[in-house]
């Protein structure tokens, strides 16, 4: 058919016969038996031994659909499989640069700039006339940037949202009062003993109110947000908006003192809870997502404040606080750090502690270095449990921001996070000397753990 390894949606028209092989895939597609699905990048499907990009089959299905006479349903439902089989992040730029030709282009003009977009009326544009499954569909595609795009995507949905109202629909407010109508009528409005709450996926704000100060009703909250995460299609950055009996926070400076700390730092007292809890942040922790109703220098993933109040009442939980702490985007949240900091203020530099440290410095821009963190190390079993951290960790895949300073250092890709410790435990000056001044003076038990310390790393250089 064609000897090229790829066919996008303009060899179509040096091709008809290639027509055909987009026309089946988009028939299976709908059918819901789909073609095989080459997850390689680029994704897209095998057709009759043909790849064809997943992106121009579903540019091609869109553009079978004109405006005139959309038939919503079987766009939807195409599109739904499509998220399926390909995932948002791959198909939400095709999607957008059809809300951007039908709504956008013909209506609109930015009066902003590429970094802050402002989308004005044209004054010469002509009145919409576009049906209302056109508007739906764009709805959709907005609602789509909440549930399954980044937590940035809110700010594309909201200008969908926008241009839709500007022209002269009501969906958006519907759906910003009442949200999309999916979710079960039992969890958008819950009623429990002692609490009840409501969910609305397209504002992607959950509301509870929490009248009971006792281990029934926080149970039934976590249970109700565990059962909301993990059976639901729910925006995966969303808001926790919380009123409750008990305000009680934990004692980590620099946290927010707003509702989600205070529900997770109150049901945190009950021991009986504490696999409850668990259990919601394994469904609330997603990367790159957020709370949305906290302010920037206070952002965190969902499911920080379950991680920090457990780890903080039961060591049995470090492991869920270490897939934490390596989950994280560190590029744009520091909360973790001031966990870590206070953790080891209340239990010292011991195992579990400097696992913590280890892992958030693999994870963040930056640690400060704190005056009192020499003389706690000064021990053979902080050292020890150091240096069996570092043989541990040492063939770990690195995060990205460990990554990243490791290309901008040239150090081994196996060495970043630990060389951050070390610059955080003992400061710019020891590390710059290598600590040899320190293994001088140091007492000669601890002499031999310390030239382990410091000594260089074996590894390769990144490439």
């Amino acid at each position: 058919m064609s000897t090229k390894n790829w066919l996008v949606y303009h060899d179509i028209a040096d091709n008809p016969a290639v027509q055909a092989l987009f026309d089946s895939a988009v028939a299976q597609i709908a059918g819901g038996t789909p073609p095989a699905l080459n997850q390689d990048y680029p994704v897209g499907f095998m057709v009759a031994g043909q790849k064809l990009l997943g992106t121009a089959v579903l540019e091609y299905r869109l553009r079978q659909a004109p405006a005139a006479d959309l038939a919503y349903p079987d766009l939807r439902d195409f599109v739904a499989r499509l998220r399926v089989l390909l995932g948002w992040n791959e198909i939400g730029h095709t999607l957008h640069r059809w809300v951007h030709a039908w709504l956008r282009d013909p209506y609109f003009v930015n009066q902003g700039h590429n970094w802050s977009a402002h989308w004005v009326r044209k004054s010469d544009a002509p009145a919409a006339d576009l049906p209302d499954s056109v508007y739906r569909f764009a709805c959709d595609i907005a609602l789509g940037d909440l549930k399954y795009g980044p937590s940035y995507a809110r700010v594309s949905a909201e200008e969908i949202f926008d241009w839709v109202t500007q022209l002269g629909s009501d969906l958006p407010a519907q759906l910003l009062k009442q949200g999309t109508g999916e979710l079960p009528p039992a969890l958008a409005r819950w009623q429990g003993e002692g609490a009840s709450a409501t969910a609305n996926d397209a504002l992607a704000v959950i509301r509870i109110t929490q009248r009971a100060a006792s281990q029934a009703a926080y149970g039934q909250v976590l249970d109700y947000l565990v059962q909301l995460l993990s059976t639901t299609d729910f925006p995966r950055s969303y808001a926790i908006e919380y009123r409750g009996p008990t305000k009680v926070y934990l004692p980590i400076p620099g946290l927010p003192r707003k509702g989600v700390h205070q529900l997770f730092a109150a049901a945190a007292a009950y021991p009986g809870l504490h696999e409850r809890i668990a259990a919601y942040a394994h469904a609330a922790m997603r990367e790159y997502h957020w709370y949305q109703n906290l302010e920037d220098v206070h952002c965190a993933m969902p499911g920080s404040f379950a991680v920090f109040a457990l780890a903080w009442a039961d060591a049995r939980f470090a492991p869920l606080a270490l897939d934490y702490l390596h989950t994280v985007d560190g590029e744009h949240q520091s909360l973790h750090g001031q966990f870590v900091e206070a953790y080891i203020d209340a239990h010292g530099l011991d195992a579990t502690s400097l696992a913590y440290l280890i892992a958030c410095a693999g994870n963040i821009q930056h640690l400060r270095h704190r005056k009192s963190y020499p003389a706690r190390m000064a021990n053979v079993a902080s050292l020890q449990a150091l240096l069996a951290l570092r043989q541990q960790h040492g063939g770990d895949a690195p995060s990205p921001v460990a990554a990243l300073r490791a290309q901008m250092t040239a150090q081994s890709t196996v060495e970043p996070a630990f060389a951050e410790v070390r610059r955080t435990l003992w400061g710019d000056a020891v590390c710059q000397d290598q600590g040899r001044r320190l293994i001088a003076r140091a007492p000669e038990a601890l002499r031999p753990l310390y030239a382990q310390v410091f000594a260089p790393a074996v590894g390769r250089l990144p490439g």
